[in-house]
């Protein structure tokens, strides 16, 4: 059903994804942009520097000559709280940390992303596949029923029967190729290129599944989930958030110097100190602290909602990939090759004109959809255990090798 492009191959797609998806370069320029927060952040407050000029009279300028007059060069500085400047750097130090762990995150959910839209496009490429072998041997029977009717042997309720056959799958075909056209837009959008990009058929799926102890899975991921670790950063980011508002509530200090010259008469400096009282801090600073500390509220709060819903998706996907798992054997194992072998005795008994052709069309529709139910359970498989990916921090299924499925998945010949 692809447009004669070279096979899908994930491997490529997810390396393709991991080097140039915008939502991936986002996150490693977000590094790059807090790299120096926290030397900006711990770095002392610039110096004021400034030149004053004042003159005895307005006659005429009268420096040197008048024991008032000066010209006056003062440098001032502002000395901020002890543990301000600490505390602002830990704070940065703290949003560089989150920064690198989002980029994890992002770099699991992307490949996750691709592995899951290419397990979609499988079953519908795969299902395409099955309908054309559907459709062949529909059309190889209507053939012989026309021929039959054509010479008398048959009647005409089975030719049309065996046309309506084959315009049902034509119809199914159709239906196929326009929602691969949505799966193949969905994974260019996931791969990060243009959605237009044509797509090869997937005709695999790749090894991998869930681990031999899959119920530690829940625990594994509140323990090293990438997004359980992002909040959790947040949070710590949050705690020095409260930390740097309560320090906020003490006093800055000031101090300047200058220097004042009177021209031929002797010079004079001077010194200052002074401080820079929270006066208003009812308004401006407890109401930044009382922020502060809701807001690290929320992050805790959003952190044990994360670990809940976390532990909550990943025992649905690890149920959903053992169902999955189960039923893919059971049709692979037992209800394809029994319904093949019923084909293909009906087949033989059609030919000779010991059954009806209803019952050939009955045995060729069950494995039709067996075949497509088998195709719908190893991409739903494939589907569950790649959303686990970014949950769990691992990677379960190896973009590479890729092996075939089923080996009892083809019709009689």
């Amino acid at each position: 059903m692809s447009s004669g492009a070279a096979p899908a191959d994930l491997a490529r797609l997810i390396e393709e994804a991991l080097a140039g998806h915008p939502g991936l370069k986002a996150a490693s320029a977000r590094i790059v942009a807090s790299q120096g927060l926290a030397a900006q952040a711990e770095a002392p407050p610039d110096p004021e520097i400034s030149v004053a000029y004042l003159n005895d009279g307005v006659s005429s300028f009268t420096l040197g000559e008048s024991e008032f007059t000066t010209l006056a060069f003062t440098w001032t500085q502002e000395v901020p709280y002890p543990g301000k400047r600490r505390g602002a750097g830990e704070v940065a130090r703290q949003g560089i940390a989150m920064a690198s762990l989002e980029q994890n995150r992002a770099r699991l959910e992307i490949a996750s992303n691709v592995k899951i839209a290419y397990a979609d496009l499988y079953l519908l490429d795969r299902s395409g596949a099955i309908l054309e072998e559907t459709r062949a041997i529909l059309d190889s029977l209507a053939q012989t029923a026309m021929r039959r009717y054509e010479v008398g042997e048959g009647i005409q309720e089975t030719v049309l029967k065996a046309q309506t056959g084959l315009l049902r799958v034509d119809a199914q075909i159709l239906r196929l190729r326009q929602d691969r056209r949505a799966a193949e837009a969905r994974l260019n959008a996931a791969v990060g290129r243009a959605v237009e990009t044509s797509v090869g058929s997937a005709t695999t799926l790749p090894e991998g599944g869930l681990p031999p102890d899959p119920e530690a899975l829940a625990d594994t991921a509140v323990a090293s989930s990438p997004g359980i670790a992002v909040l959790d950063a947040a949070v710590r980011r949050q705690e020095a958030e409260a930390r740097l508002a309560r320090v906020d509530l003490k006093p800055d200090f000031l101090w300047s110097a200058s220097y004042q010259n009177r021209g031929g008469l002797d010079p004079m400096v001077g010194a200052m100190f002074g401080v820079r009282l929270p006066v208003h801090k009812e308004q401006k600073q407890s109401q930044a602290l009382h922020q502060a500390e809701a807001e690290l509220e929320v992050a805790r709060r959003q952190l044990d909602d994360r670990r809940l819903t976390t532990r909550a998706a990943v025992i649905e996907l690890v149920a959903r990939a053992e169902r999955s798992g189960q039923l893919a054997t059971l049709y692979d194992q037992g209800l394809i090759p029994q319904a093949r072998a019923a084909l293909e005795s009906a087949l033989a008994s059609y030919a000779v004109g010991r059954i009806a052709f209803l019952d050939v069309l009955n045995d060729l529709t069950v494995l039709l959809e067996s075949r497509i139910e088998l195709a719908t359970q190893q991409s739903d498989r494939m589907r569950s255990v790649a959303g686990l990916e970014p949950l769990v921090g691992l990677d379960l299924i190896p973009a590479s090798p890729t092996v075939p499925t089923g080996g009892s998945d083809a019709f009689p010949r």
